[in-house]
């Protein structure tokens, strides 16, 4: 095959395992992956390989001529012996040179002499078995060959950057998907949700790019309008029911914990204490007085702080969310409160005013 047909097929190997595999690509592995793939033709000294390198490719074709051992498992042995420390510094380095050599080795069983693949033995190993449909070196069928290599190219490079399941999901914008994607990678980056859905209280139509907060009930949770809303297929859990949805990859974020004991404490306590130079979320359960009583008027699907009873959740909420539930006081439990930072973000600095004040919960009260 011609040099340009080996570059094009180690091209399509290449991005197509991106894809596939979702590795990241890069110009160094890249290179060597089509580098790579005109190297068994070291055996012959006026390839584009053996020219530079004629002290090895003279003896070569000497001693065992055309497609023989360096087309064979035995020459893919050597290279990976070779190039094995690759495999422990840079892993996709050495896949990118072994897959390079062996897509030479592939794209040439087409030709109609076929590689001595498994060299000594003399069985040589031709694809397709019908001598009409492989190709000639240099003909129209391999120009016809080479033109659709250089289209799925085009094709796969965006796919190789979004991978299989990252480029069906932007062309689907399922939402199954947009959730499978961010449990996996929750806590790494800021995400956001290009959505298009339908409150599932007013049938109100709602389009937006929301920042996506965390997982709840097979669903996302987002913020729109500066309120935690949640997102998935059950309009009995859910405030929003998804029409479609992307999720896309924001920056690198860091995110930093800190854990406060709150028994004996209220919310009040905590919301008037806690000093932070940055925005922040509360994620947490406390076990309250069963018999104190709140004024709620909440009636969504889901809401920051879920109570019930003798238990209060917190799940990502903020300051302004406790503003009914601050004079309820925690028997035991505990909240954590989560900062998010992008880099630019300076250090977070959190500290509690003032001292603990004694306060003993009315059911325990009644033990003294």
């Amino acid at each position: 095959m011609l040099a340009a047909t080996h570059a094009g097929f180690a091209t399509v190997l290449y991005l197509g395992g991106a894809a596939v595999f979702e590795y990241p690509t890069d110009p160094v592995s890249w290179g060597l992956a089509v580098f790579f793939s005109f190297m068994p033709d070291i055996d012959i000294p006026t390839s584009k390989v053996g020219r530079p390198l004629f002290f090895i490719s003279v003896p070569l074709e000497k001693r065992f001529g055309h497609r023989t051992i360096t087309h064979s498992i035995i020459g893919v042995a050597i290279l990976a012996a070779l190039a094995s420390p690759l495999y422990f510094f840079f892993p996709l380095c050495f896949w990118s040179v072994i897959g390079g050599y062996w897509s030479h080795i592939q794209i040439d069983m087409a030709n109609i002499r076929g590689v001595d693949l498994f060299w000594p033995s003399p069985i040589r190993v031709v694809m397709p078995g019908k001598m009409k449909y492989r190709l000639e070196v240099g003909s129209k069928a391999e120009m016809i060959v080479l033109c659709a290599l250089l289209v799925f190219c085009v094709g796969l490079y965006p796919m190789s950057s979004l991978g299989l399941r990252g480029g069906l999901h932007q062309l689907l914008k399922d939402f199954d998907i947009a959730y499978d994607e961010f449990v996996e990678v929750q806590g790494l980056n800021w995400y956001s949700l290009e959505l298009k859905a339908i409150d599932n209280l007013t049938m109100e139509h709602i389009e937006c790019n929301c920042p996506v907060l965390g997982a709840w009930q097979s669903g996302l949770i987002v913020e729109h309008n500066g309120k935690a809303r949640s997102v998935g297929k059950s309009q009995a859990q859910h405030n929003l029911y998804p029409v479609d949805a992307v999720l896309i990859e924001g920056e690198p974020m860091r995110v930093i914990s800190q854990r406060v004991d709150m028994k004996g404490r209220s919310l009040r306590w905590l919301v008037d204490n806690l000093k932070a130079n940055h925005g922040y979320y509360l994620l947490g359960e406390l076990y309250v007085d069963a018999d104190k009583v709140v004024n709620v008027s909440q009636i969504e699907a889901y809401h920051p702080v879920i109570w019930g009873g003798d238990k209060v959740k917190l799940h990502y909420a903020k300051a302004e969310d406790l503003r009914d539930y601050l004079n309820l006081t925690a028997i035991r439990g505990e909240v954590v409160v989560q900062f998010w930072l992008r880099p630019e973000d300076r250090t977070v600095e959190l500290s509690f005013s003032g001292k603990r004040k004694a306060s003993t919960p009315s059911v325990l009260e009644r033990m003294f």
